[in-house]
């Protein structure tokens, strides 16, 4: 079976890669594996996420990639998350 594995690397970029697997379980591992070589940032510190949250929030609603390249999965996640909702108004 062909699995097409697609990790985030920056904001607007991935890296793909095709692979032959035999179940889906293994393209899991596959994907978690690869996952872990291009793993987000340790997460800003809570002063940082402050500051940057309350910009992102209630500032010009800009965010340097810098700074979301340093977040970690949960804080990128919020992030994702108001950017969906915005969009909804």
């Amino acid at each position: 079976m062909k699995a097409v594995i697609r990790i985030p690397t920056e904001q607007y970029a991935f890296i793909e890669i095709e692979t032959e697997v035999t179940s889906s379980e293994e393209a899991l591992n596959e994907y978690r594996a690869l996952k872990k070589l291009y793993q987000v940032g340790s997460g800003l510190a809570p002063k940082d996420w402050n500051r940057v949250l309350d910009r992102y929030l209630w500032g010009d609603g800009s965010m340097h990639s810098e700074e979301y390249a340093a977040m970690n999965e949960n804080q990128q996640t919020i992030i994702q998350e108001i950017k969906r909702s915005k969009k909804r108004q």
